[in-house]
């Protein structure tokens, strides 16, 4: 079996088109789907070279070569040899480089889960599952699956909810899904779109982040199908800058693992009945406040490792760092933020934003992290605060989440737009008021 995975990933790392890559995009045709042009891309992240799709069709796919790379990661987990691990971390920094030790406890975590038995699986057949969810997780980033689906009312603007509805209406027009055994496909479902735990992770939204998860109660029922879950949530952070290198990932580090795992505690802390969202929230916030010398009781500091969380910063350094950029704003800039990032009960708006953390890396690679802060975080409460207002006076649909996607491309191409008008469509997106950025 190890020797098997670990010539899968030589056969990735050398980037050719062999049988062996022909094979796998048969299995999942629906990875095709995603090497088009229209197919709405994560904006965060130069693009690097050579990546697969550049190697097998001469043009650049950014969530082709993602998926590919998260496929990847996964068979480098479960393979767990030295090998695996020296290519898994080839091209991490050395100070950043996820430990050795890590990357053998994920091993075991996936073989755990692939041997647990769950539904009469096999450790193939889950395995099958894995690569199956890693492929369909990103179907509502494709404009070919999303003309597929509209006759079936199926149009949510957030791929998560978009593969959440897919998995209930009509999950079978996928032919990835159609191959796996029954018990597999009931897996998939019954997962789809729990929780968006990359929300969690970076706390982009507020104590609401936890609610499905709660009322779905699978963390005190059913603990395998989360552990698969949450598995498959590692491997696509592991993948997630496949486009800029496609041999090793450079995503997921140490401090990324640490992260990734207090968020799992957040997660399975609700397999304690009598715990709230608001307690599940605390638990992943608290030890994130801890590595940046911040006191979570404090209103500031809550939203400051809200703030450090989404710009992935770790260390007591960083957070000096963080909150220096914050001190240099004006007061009402400082209220404003503190206020949008760390609401009170009863203040949560009603859907998580999306990709706020991506404005603030690509700002952070383009000018630092102090000028990132000081151009970033008064942007990102501005928004909201439209958000809010425009709810508050029903102009704007509180069902659709913001998404600022367009304007993380902006904040690596052309930082000060940042501090021009923008306006808010009704998909939700957030766009630049300068029509020279528009569509």
């Amino acid at each position: 079996m190890s020797r098997f995975f670990l010539l899968f990933s030589i056969l990735f790392s050398s980037l050719l088109a062999s049988d062996k890559v022909s094979s796998l995009l048969e299995r999942y045709p629906e990875i095709l789907w995603l090497a088009d042009l229209d197919v709405k891309k994560t904006e965060e992240g130069k693009a690097g070279v050579a990546s697969f799709s550049e190697q097998m069709f001469g043009q650049k796919f950014v969530e082709f070569d993602r998926t590919l790379m998260t496929l990847h990661c996964l068979h480098l987990f479960v393979d767990g040899s030295d090998e695996a691990y020296e290519i898994f971390t080839r091209h991490q920094k050395e100070s950043e480089r996820l430990q050795k030790h890590s990357f053998i406890a994920l091993h075991f975590e996936a073989k755990a889960i692939l041997q647990s038995g769950w539904g009469n699986l096999s450790e193939g057949e889950l395995l099958q599952a894995m690569e199956t969810s890693l492929v369909l997780g990103d179907l509502g980033k494709s404009g070919k699956a999303r003309q597929l689906y509209l006759p079936y009312g199926i149009e949510a603007q957030d791929h998560d909810d978009f593969y959440g509805e897919v998995m209930r209406e009509a999950p079978d027009l996928c032919p990835s899904f159609q191959r796996l055994p029954r018990a597999a496909k009931k897996l998939l479902q019954k997962t789809a779109n729990l929780a968006h735990y990359r929300h969690i992770f970076h706390l982009e939204g507020e104590p609401q982040m936890f609610s499905q998860l709660k009322k779905s109660k699978i963390a005190f029922e059913d603990p395998i199908a989360l552990a698969f879950d949450l598995f498959v949530h590692t491997c696509d952070i592991a993948g997630a800058l496949g486009h800029v290198n496609n041999v090793s990932s450079l995503a997921y580090k140490e401090m990324t693992h640490q992260a990734e795992k207090s968020m799992e505690r957040a997660v399975w802390s609700l397999s304690n009945p009598t715990f709230t969202e608001w307690d599940a929230y605390d638990v992943h916030l608290e030890t994130l406040a801890s590595w940046l010398g911040f006191d979570p009781s404090n209103r500031t500091e809550r939203a400051l490792t809200r703030a450090g969380a989404m710009l992935r910063l770790y260390t007591l350094q960083e957070g000096n760092l963080l909150k220096k950029g914050v001190e240099e704003l004006d007061s009402q800039d400082r209220e404003e933020i503190v206020s949008l990032l760390d609401p009170q009960l009863g203040e949560e708006l009603p859907r998580t934003p999306t990709y706020m953390p991506a404005v603030l890396v690509n700002l952070s690679n383009q000018v630092g992290l102090i000028k990132a802060v000081r151009l970033g975080l008064p942007f990102i409460a501005r928004v909201l605060k439209v958000y809010k207002e425009e709810i508050a006076a029903e102009a704007f649909n509180p069902n659709i989440p913001l998404n600022f996607n367009k304007m993380a491309f902006i904040a690596k191409t052309y930082p000060k737009a940042l501090q021009d008008p923008f306006y808010i469509d009704e998909d939700g997106n957030v766009l630049p008021g300068c029509p020279l950025f528009e569509d």
